[in-house]
């Protein structure tokens, strides 16, 4: 968070005291000190509103500084499916996709409250609640650069696609794989911390919630491990592993742990492993991970402890300093469909698929960076329906608007 009365100050200070040396410099050569008093004032933009989020900030107290956070994503989506040639379902609608608000509140002692909650959470957006659940509700500690602690809901991180925010994803949903993977967002502790060149997450999780928004924690549910680690390779290049282990014996039992809170937000296998890299090399971008699972929660044709591997490579290039071409290729050996057939026609009819290629092609336009974009493209996928012979295909055009601030 930037203290903007600091920096004033800063400002302030520093244009005096150069003027005060500027007198002492000239003071022998009367009339040739020149003071410019016309300062640039820029024009003011529709971008400037997302520098407007800062309620309070104090440099004593215990309460440093306050700020609200949030972001609204909203999609069109086009899509058909076809099994065997023969048309199976599609929709054409605009989706909700994601509405949060939430608060930032830095105390002293290098600690920070954040919570972030899903507004009236749903494709419609309407519900009974308007608060549905919180994305996040965590403490954090950061007494250092190298080591950071951090104790409530939070992203569990599981590759390089699915760590990266929803605000700054480049595609509008994430591949398969990932989403069949990662995604889970338990309670839990991390510990961040450095040796040389190695930065290193440690976590220790609970996967249940009580079924009652906004599905506070159940301490009786399963519980879990998670280790990522990252390092650089060159100077335009950063690797990194990660892995999860979820205890839910083989695949028999959610994250609820067979308590009486069905709520579970742990992933859908036993261990998860990802290696992959990023690339930032100036208008090229790439992220790619290779990923296993073993384990899996069973769903209809796929059976409990089964498993899955696949991978996915995303490159992008910079056209301009607003406009980013973005391609994807993911394969997935087994697992659900995912996003966008989520939201088909009727809702939920996700096929268990496999041998799953997906391709996705499209652009994205930075109006105000990634505070504000538009994004567009095209997503094919092609496959079998697990354990017979029929094939799937699915082609939909996505049309997203993604703000935050």
């Amino acid at each position: 968070m930037t203290n903007t009365t600091s920096f004033k100050k800063l400002i302030t200070g520093a244009g005096a005291a150069a003027i005060l040396a500027g007198g002492t410099l000239s003071a022998g050569d009367y009339g040739k000190a020149i003071i410019d008093d016309k300062v640039p004032i820029e024009p003011w933009t529709i971008c400037d509103v997302f520098d407007m989020n800062t309620l309070y900030e104090s440099e004593s107290g215990f309460i440093r500084g306050v700020a609200l956070h949030g972001r609204y994503q909203g999609q069109f989506i086009s899509q058909q499916e076809e099994i065997n040639d023969t048309v199976n379902n599609g929709y054409h609608r605009w989706q909700h996709r994601r509405f949060r608000l939430g608060m930032e509140v830095e105390l002293a002692n290098d600690i920070t409250f954040y919570a972030e909650a899903n507004i009236a959470a749903g494709v419609p957006l309407t519900t009974d609640y308007f608060i549905s659940d919180y994305q996040d509700f965590y403490l954090e500690w950061e007494p250092s650069d190298d080591f950071t602690l951090r104790v409530g809901k939070q992203k569990q991180h599981m590759t390089l696609e699915d760590t990266e925010s929803s605000k700054r994803i480049q595609t509008v949903e994430r591949s398969p794989i990932v989403n069949e993977v990662a995604g889970a967002r338990p309670w839990g502790a991390v510990v961040e911390f450095d040796t040389g060149e190695f930065d290193h997450e440690v976590g220790a999780w609970l996967y249940g919630g009580h079924l009652d928004q906004p599905s506070w924690l159940d301490t009786g549910s399963a519980a879990g491990f998670s280790y990522n680690v990252y390092f650089p390779i060159t100077e335009t290049i950063t690797g990194h592993f990660d892995y999860v282990f979820f205890d839910n014996d083989n695949g028999t039992r959610g994250g609820d742990g067979g308590t009486d809170a069905p709520e579970s937000f742990g992933p859908a296998y036993e261990n998860t492993f990802a290696a992959g890299v990023e690339v930032d090399d100036g208008r090229f971008g790439l992220f790619t991970d290779l990923i296993y699972a073993s384990g899996r929660v069973g769903s209809g044709s796929i059976p409990d402890g089964s498993d899955t591997w696949g991978f996915y490579i995303l490159p992008s290039y910079d056209i301009t300093d607003k406009l980013q071409a973005v391609f994807r290729y993911a394969y997935m050996a087994e697992g659900r469909e995912q996003r966008t057939a989520r939201f088909s026609v009727p809702p939920g009819n996700r096929q268990n698929v496999e041998n799953y290629n997906s391709f996705y092609a499209g652009f994205q336009y930075f109006i105000c960076g990634e505070n504000m974009k538009l994004m567009a493209g095209y997503d094919y996928s092609t496959g079998n329906i697990v354990a017979t012979n029929d094939d799937v295909k699915t082609g939909s055009w996505q049309f997203a608007v993604r703000t935050y601030f």
